[in-house]
């Protein structure tokens, strides 16, 4: 056995779940989970789970999916028959992890796989350890909504990280599961706020800069100019929301 597998394998001594919400990426789904498998999942401590959550693609995803299942039996993926969007995705895959850790990934291609290594390497020492992106090859109208939602962040609640949102994550599953039981304001971004009580909850936090690809398969789903207002709405609403409960109830006292 190579020494570097070696060594990757005794970075985690605990079973991994590894989760992957995936909507309308048929183009570049096969290479992304080639990439998990190879590089992640036949590296984990034994006992380890692959856990996909497909929201009602209309694109051939759930097709492509279904085939790929035979190649990688150990692929455990849920198919919803309609679009449940990225919160009740990403809540479902949390819910159904069983591995004392999980790993939240994006399905976009964007993020590098061998990249969990360094995670790993931060785990025996923290509880969550976050991804930020070195160089962020997102649209513009996200780099701006994500700046600006992260500084609002940061202020009122002093979180620690650049990009407290983003779907690159290893963390302790009891603690994420503390966390979700008080999430309930930012529904659309909701490893931030996971991020926000994981602070809050005085669990140990740890940023990893990683590299981050612009995306080559597909669209970007994610904000378009005329949905900004919206979204950014929400979001601020949901900030405050927050906000009012640490002023009326301190977190801790909520579990």
């Amino acid at each position: 056995m190579p020494v570097e597998v070696r060594s990757r394998r005794n970075l985690l001594t605990e079973p991994v779940s590894i989760l992957l919400p995936v909507c309308d990426e048929v183009e570049g789904i096969e290479s992304v989970l080639a990439e998990l498998v190879e590089v992640v999942y036949r590296h984990l401590p034994e006992g380890s789970e692959f856990l996909i959550e497909e929201s009602g693609s209309k694109d051939g995803t759930k097709e492509l999916l279904q085939d790929l299942q035979q190649r990688w039996p150990f692929l455990d993926i849920r198919f919803q028959p309609k679009r449940e969007g990225f919160g009740p995705a990403a809540r479902a895959l949390y819910a159904r992890a069983k591995c004392p850790w999980v790993f939240f990934t994006d399905s976009d291609g964007q993020c590098v796989a061998s990249e969990f290594w360094s995670l790993a390497e931060q785990a025996a020492a923290h509880d969550f350890v976050l991804g930020v992106k070195r160089i962020r090859y997102d649209p513009l109208v996200r780099r701006i909504t994500s700046r600006v939602f992260n500084k609002i962040a940061k202020t009122l609640f002093s979180v620690p990280g650049e990009d407290i949102n983003f779907g690159f994550r290893l963390a302790r599953r009891e603690a994420v599961n503390r966390c979700l039981a008080l999430c309930s304001d930012l529904p659309t971004l909701l490893n931030a706020e996971v991020s926000i009580y994981a602070h809050a909850l005085g669990y140990r936090i740890h940023t990893v800069r990683v590299h981050h690809r612009p995306r080559i398969f597909g669209l970007s789903r994610g904000l378009t100019p005329g949905s900004v207002p919206a979204n950014s709405w929400k979001a601020f609403t949901g900030l405050l929301k927050i906000r009012q409960k640490f002023q009326t109830k301190h977190p801790r006292e909520d579990v």
